[in-house]
């Protein structure tokens, strides 16, 4: 997955892929349902606080971070490296 999946995409993608429900990643992180909800919704942007919880389940904090600031900036029109469609 590339800078144009957002992070609630790509936090979609490896609940599934790792048979992991919404409890279960909340019970895991400490975020609550309604955060992962408007997560994977796209309605909620992956803040620091977030970040350093999804980190301790997957990847790290810094990883989210990035994925957030890459999201943004595709969404604002900016050609991030290694673009081949822009």
């Amino acid at each position: 997955m590339d800078g144009r999946t957002s992070p609630g995409r790509f936090l979609a993608y490896l609940l599934a892929e790792h048979d992991m429900t919404v409890k279960s990643l909340c019970l895991k992180s400490g975020l609550a349902q309604r955060d992962v909800w408007s997560l994977l919704c796209d309605s909620k942007p992956v803040t620091p606080a977030i970040a350093e919880k999804l980190g301790r389940v997957f990847y790290s904090p810094g990883f989210w971070s990035i994925r957030q600031a890459m999201w943004q900036l595709w969404r604002e029109g900016v050609s991030l490296p290694g673009d081949r469609d822009t």
